[in-house]
């Protein structure tokens, strides 16, 4: 059944005009001529626009369907482009910088009481002196005397950077009353830097993301294993580590290569815009054995760190082929404009000209034997096995400072202090591992000759 539309003309001029006012308004601030503007469809967004808030039979939210429009104009590009309206964009930038506002605090619930695990390295909740243990009894005016509240422990405690935010706490028994203020607080790239086989000097990194200040954590975490004795090789975890900023990633490139192409950026048809190259003032680690534990779910940066060493024989990678994102983008602001758009701008190749990206539309048989990084070693886990080590990846690690007295907390509250991944349970790592001894074998090897001289020169 259908039925005539009504459409008065002044309802109609009224809309399109607004639309076109905020077309043209959000152009301007971006520096962009409103000429190019399609009027036929800019009268279509309008007449619709104006239809569904009339007839719809459910009422509609205007600001809501126009929201919707523009979501729909970037999903439609390709897979990785991103419209982020201004209700998103704070949890948006906390997932792609590390970044929040706050007081930077692993807080838990266990039964009635929210505890305090430990405060973040270098936080606010540090400076204020809160230790593990520590039981938040109220926010501000926020008494966490029921579940609800309880629940919004996390929500409580945020809130913008230099405001003041008042805590109170129970300790050993006694009341006491903190005002801190809150701050920016970053979320750490580098987890589990230990020791993988410490009586042949091996160690182990997990970098989570490539969020701005990795690279400098990554050789701050390599440097603190070399303190605790002889570092002769290192296996670098990147499972489950979807990118970030390229910059850190090329800069953690260039920690371990000496010189060389690190990654092509490329634009619109084969032209080419950027070469991020390997310079050997930067290079930190030149001769560190190196092995990269990647899977499906290693993209973007993950990636093109992965196919740089791959490509210099760097490094030998091991796990499963890589995710197959090849492209490159660019995160928009416009000053007065709340919202975030992330378009794809461009596609790297690797140094050795390999375009990864994975064609995503295929048949998963198809899509597995294409794109990514293939790996040097194979070793595909079952699934129990990756459940178990993404879930003791992605356990907070407590800060160094704090892991005594969290393990006091811990056993209080029956649980379980987090610990890195082991080789008995984790056969991506067993195998790393393995393949890291052949390299630092092989490097002892060709780098000194029996009687402890440097090959191809007398003493």
């Amino acid at each position: 059944m259908e039925q005539q539309p009504r459409l008065p003309l002044w309802f109609l001029v009224a809309n399109l005009a607004l639309i076109a006012i905020a077309f043209a308004l959000g152009l301007q601030f971006g520096g962009r001529s409103t000429a190019d503007l399609p009027a036929e469809q800019l009268t279509a967004l309008a007449v619709v626009h104006r239809e569904i808030l009339l007839s719809h039979v459910d009422p509609q939210d205007a600001a809501a369907l126009l929201e919707n429009a523009i979501q729909g104009m970037v999903r439609g590009l390709d897979p990785y482009s991103r419209y982020v309206p201004p209700a998103d964009v704070a949890s948006y930038e906390e997932d792609n910088t590390g970044h929040y506002e706050g007081i930077g605090a692993d807080f838990a619930t266990h039964g009635e009481q929210v505890v305090l695990h430990f405060p973040l390295a270098g936080g606010p909740a540090e400076r204020a002196g809160l230790r593990p243990g520590d039981v938040l009894l109220a926010v501000n005016d926020t008494a966490l005397d029921t579940a609800e509240q309880r629940a919004r422990v996390i929500e409580l405690v945020r809130g913008p950077r230099d405001q003041t935010v008042r805590l109170r706490l129970r300790r050993d028994g006694k009341l006491l009353e903190v005002t801190l203020q809150r701050g920016d607080v970053q979320r750490p790239c580098v987890k589990w830097a230990h020791a993988l086989d410490a009586p042949s000097g091996l160690g182990y990194v997990h970098l989570t993301d490539f969020h701005p200040g990795a690279s400098l954590q990554l050789i701050a975490a390599i440097d603190a294993l070399s303190q605790r004795g002889p570092l002769r090789g290192l296996v670098l975890d990147l499972r489950w580590n979807s990118g970030g900023s390229l910059d850190e990633c090329v800069a953690i490139a260039r920690a371990f290569l000496p010189s060389g192409l690190i990654v092509l950026q490329q634009r619109r048809g084969s032209e080419e815009v950027e070469r991020h190259e390997a310079t050997p003032e930067q290079c930190r680690f030149p001769t560190l054995p190196l092995v990269v534990l990647v899977n499906e779910s290693s993209a973007s940066a993950s990636e093109v760190l992965a196919g740089a060493l791959q490509d210099h024989e760097r490094a030998a990678i091991v796990g499963q082929r890589t995710h197959g994102k090849a492209y490159v983008n660019t995160v928009y602001t416009w000053k007065n404009l709340a919202f975030r758009l992330k378009l794809t701008t461009g596609k790297y190749r690797t140094p050795k000209g390999r375009d990864i990206e994975r064609n995503h539309k295929a048949s998963s048989a198809e899509a597995a034997q294409s794109g990514g990084i293939a790996p040097d070693v194979v070793v595909a886990p079952t699934a129990e096995q990756q459940a178990s080590v993404l879930k003791t990846l992605r356990q907070s690690e407590p800060p160094a400072a704090y892991r005594e007295a969290f393990t006091v907390v811990a056993a209080q509250y029956g649980v379980t202090v987090p610990a890195p991944p082991t080789v008995g349970v984790d056969p991506q790592l067993a195998a790393a591992l393995a393949a890291l001894h052949t390299r630092t074998t092989a490097s002892n090897s060709t780098t000194t000759s029996p009687n402890g001289h440097e090959p191809g020169k007398d003493k």
